[in-house]
């Protein structure tokens, strides 16, 4: 293989992606196993986990399920200890992992404050604490945190949201200068509006119109314009690359 396009080869990877049981995080999974990685899928829906592991093993790669809740500690470490004993080792950790509510911020419930802190903000935090920490011991890794355009930009309704994501993407900056020194890069990857069965019913009438008129390139992302970046993040191709937050938005960010 040309020596360019091998450095986007993961062979020999372990991934751990958080939040993989649909959507984005299923897809991120299935794109790395492709790329060569084995990967421990993990989210709270272990039967789901089941289905996705199957599709990792159709491609050749070694799967693993963890049952993970990343508002609990406890939980992360626990998946810590699987790794080390599972797979000896970890090279790559996609942070995907997000609660979401859209409603006016004068109705945001403490309830519904607490749950997308805990998950989107506190999870990914641990996770790349805990996890990472094991990535220092071999003095190397990658640590893909999801952000969003809604970090630099904001539509009604998404305001406890876009403010958790404006963090994800500040804290991927503070860890990628803190753990450089240990070869960890940290990186945040910021899509638009991705078009998977879940958001099929948000995303049509008058909502998808408006957030089309938002992108220049005139349509919704795909699982498939994320996997793309994701491996690049992942890959030797990015390694002098971190505290960076790539925008995968179709131009979203910059026509702001």
């Amino acid at each position: 293989m040309n020596k360019y396009l091998d450095r986007f080869n993961l062979t020999g990877r372990i991934a751990v992606v958080t939040g993989a049981s649909e959507g984005i995080g299923r897809e991120l999974a299935l794109g790395l196993a492709g790329a060569g990685a084995d990967a421990i899928v993990c989210s709270r829906r272990e039967q789901k986990l089941m289905e996705v592991k199957a599709e990792i093993e159709n491609l050749g790669r070694r799967g693993a399920v963890f049952v993970l809740d990343v508002s609990k500690i406890s939980s992360i470490e626990e998946l810590g200890n699987f790794i080390l004993d599972r797979f000896g080792k970890v090279d790559i950790l996609v942070n995907n992992a997000a609660y979401a509510v859209t409603k006016p911020a004068w109705l945001v419930t403490e309830n519904e404050w607490d749950l997308m802190l805990d998950t989107s903000l506190k999870g990914t935090f641990f996770c790349c604490q805990i996890i990472g920490a094991l990535m220092r011991n071999q003095n190397y890794g990658k640590i893909i945190n999801l952000s969003s355009t809604f970090s630099r930009s904001i539509i009604h309704g998404r305001s406890v949201y876009g403010a958790l994501k404006a963090g994800v993407s500040h804290l991927t900056e503070a860890l990628a200068m803190e753990w450089a020194p240990h070869g960890i890069r940290v990186n945040a990857l910021a899509p638009t509006a991705v078009r998977t069965p879940s958001r099929e019913e948000l995303l049509k009438g008058e909502v998808l119109k408006m957030v089309l008129s938002r992108i220049p390139l005139g349509r919704l992302a795909t699982p498939d314009d994320l996997i793309g970046a994701t491996i690049y993040l992942a890959s030797a191709a990015s390694d002098f690359v971190t505290g960076q937050t790539l925008f995968v938005d179709g131009g979203w960010v910059a026509a702001r």
